[in-house]
């Protein structure tokens, strides 16, 4: 018993570290061989007009199944590179481009290929006038504050307007921007908060990107 022991626990620091190596030694001869893997590029989408925007919901990621050694693709997922879409020469409407391999952006030595493009294989988009408006905000205010006070129902935000720029047909659809909930739990005096859109779409953005709202609590009366 004492002789097992001993050749299970005798310099185990030593035995744990041989393990690490020979795991270590492992991986590095399974990485190296030729392999496929499915990898995600994030869609980055550049040199549309100024005076144009899109519109709606759009290709975030494009898939593609990849063939190289083990090493290469689990470096190219931890780099997670962009592939970059050109909407050069775009015009208001419904616009679609058909992706290639050479759109990706994989090592100019050939070192990996694509195997197949798992999608979308087509990016079809809706493209805007890129327009500005000034929209009201809508404050509001959850929970209930401390006992013997109560919020007088009055929310001051500042400002009381945003200007937004975005694609026409979405900043038409918007009659206010609702704000990220101001919360009073607890609370006995003025409340002063910092609150942004809550409900923004798509492709827009506001100046300022946040609002100060300040909110008045009272006693109750006894």
């Amino acid at each position: 018993m004492n002789v097992l022991r001993g050749l299970l626990f005798d310099n185990l620091g030593l035995k744990f570290t041989a393990l690490l190596l020979a795991v270590l030694v492992y991986l590095n001869v399974y990485t190296d061989r030729s392999t496929t893997m499915l990898v995600s590029f994030p869609l980055e989408y550049t040199e549309l007009p100024d005076t144009l925007s899109i519109n709606g919901s759009s290709p975030a990621v494009v898939q593609a199944e990849l063939k190289g050694t083990g090493k290469q693709l689990i470096l190219l997922r931890v780099k997670e590179p962009r592939m970059k879409l050109s909407l050069a020469g775009a015009r208001r409407g419904r616009f679609e481009r058909a992706l290639a391999a050479s759109d990706l952006p994989l090592p100019e030595d050939g070192s990996i290929t694509m195997e197949n493009l798992v999608g979308p294989r087509v990016v079809t988009l809706e493209i805007d006038r890129r327009v500005h408006r000034d929209i009201p905000v809508a404050p509001r205010v959850i929970g209930e504050p401390a006992a013997g006070f109560a919020w007088t129902g009055v929310a001051l935000p500042d400002p009381s307007r945003l200007r937004v720029t975005g694609p026409e047909q979405a900043l038409l659809a918007l009659d206010s921007l609702e704000l990220s909930p101001v919360r009073i739990d607890g609370k006995r005096d003025t409340v002063t908060a910092m609150a942004a859109p809550a409900n923004l779409p798509e492709w827009c953005n506001a100046e300022p990107a946040s609002v100060t709202v300040r909110l008045k609590l009272a006693r109750r009366p006894r």
